[in-house]
């Protein structure tokens, strides 16, 4: 694999990373600890956008195991864990 597409994929790996461990930790406080996101103030309020609103409940869902499924066909590696190549 060129350098580009190696960067590329290691961006992508990242991404899906950070993206479901702020889904679980989202999850985690509204499920486990009934915290409504509202009253984390403005970052919640931006959490809440973006999952909800932006990418849509089954859309935010999807997309970690999507991306990791994508690298996996395309690299051979899902890099579920980005600095473990």
């Amino acid at each position: 694999m060129n350098d580009m597409t190696e960067r590329v994929c290691l961006l992508l790996s990242w991404y899906a990373f950070l993206h479901a461990l702020t889904l679980i930790a989202i999850l985690f406080v509204h499920f486990v600890l009934s915290i409504d996101m509202k009253i984390l103030g403005e970052p919640g309020k931006l959490l809440e956008i973006y999952f909800l609103e932006l990418l849509g409940r089954n859309t935010a869902i999807c997309l970690s195991p999507g991306i990791w499924l994508g690298l996996r066909i395309v690299t051979g590696a899902a890099r579920i864990l980005p600095w473990r190549q």
